[in-house]
């Protein structure tokens, strides 16, 4: 199935592409999109940054050498952020940063650590409505974009940020992941979270290029999982690297592109 397809559906059925912009208030988008299932754009409130809100999803930040839209989806999951996404393929977006939290699947990753997902393996029933007749998506390995992939690997290089480039799985629950994460580790994953598989084939269809950073809010393989086991010292860290490392990663990388 293409993107096209997508929309010929939806014609078929009586809406427009304008029809879909109005709908998700994406009237103001711009080329540079970054997008989060839960963050809150306050994440760049020290960003020297000036905000124009668009709507109750949508903000717009512009400073020096840099302008991008926020989505902040305040749902999870690749059902909810799908919709968000795909609607991007109307509008003016042609980069997308995913920014959010994973779990780790390796000991030797530590609570509050970055991950840039390698490729993400689908382990969610969304993505089955992006191929012809429902064929099923599920462990397929989805993929970034190489080119941006690069690109913020060499920004975290140049800066010195610790990070790890791993494959990754997204799941469709949390609660009911644990009596599979050894398969999720047999086939090959060290990080585990919830929408990025989903979001990769969509801006592959879409042809806009999209990368993902994680910053590591849990451990299942050390004890530390979303329940129980994690310190009052790994959760301080992990919320100043959500709130102050991450922001600068992604700006610093939209300039780059600009």
């Amino acid at each position: 199935m293409t993107y096209n397809d997508l929309l010929k559906a939806h014609q078929s059925y009586g809406t427009t592409s304008e029809d879909i912009i109005k709908r998700k208030g994406y009237e103001k988008v711009l080329e540079s999109v970054i997008i989060a299932p839960w963050w809150s754009h306050e994440i760049f409130n020290n960003s020297n940054l000036r905000m124009e809100q668009v709507n109750d999803n949508l903000f717009n930040f512009y400073g020096d050498n840099v302008e991008f839209t926020y989505i902040e989806s305040k749902s999870i999951g690749a059902p909810a952020i799908m919709d968000f996404v795909l609607s991007l393929g109307v509008t003016n977006c042609k980069k997308l940063v995913f920014l959010g939290s994973s779990g780790a699947l390796d000991e030797n990753i530590k609570i509050g650590d970055i991950i840039i997902p390698k490729y993400s393996i689908c382990a969610d029933g969304a993505s089955r409505f992006l191929n012809d007749n429902l064929e099923d998506e599920f462990l397929k390995e989805e993929y970034p974009n190489k080119e941006l992939t690069d690109s913020l690997l060499g920004l975290l290089d140049e800066d010195n940020y610790k990070y790890h480039y791993v494959p990754n799985v997204s799941v469709d629950t949390m609660f009911g992941q644990y009596p599979f994460i050894g398969k999720f580790i047999e086939l090959g994953a060290k990080s585990i979270e919830m929408e990025t598989a989903c979001v990769f084939k969509c801006c592959e269809m879409m042809g806009i290029k999209a990368v993902a950073v994680f910053c590591v809010s849990d451990n299942t393989v050390i004890n530390k999982s979303l329940f129980s086991g994690r310190t009052p010292e790994e959760k301080e860290n992990r919320y100043k690297v959500r709130y102050e490392i991450v922001p600068k990663i992604a700006v610093k990388l939209l300039k780059k592109e600009k």
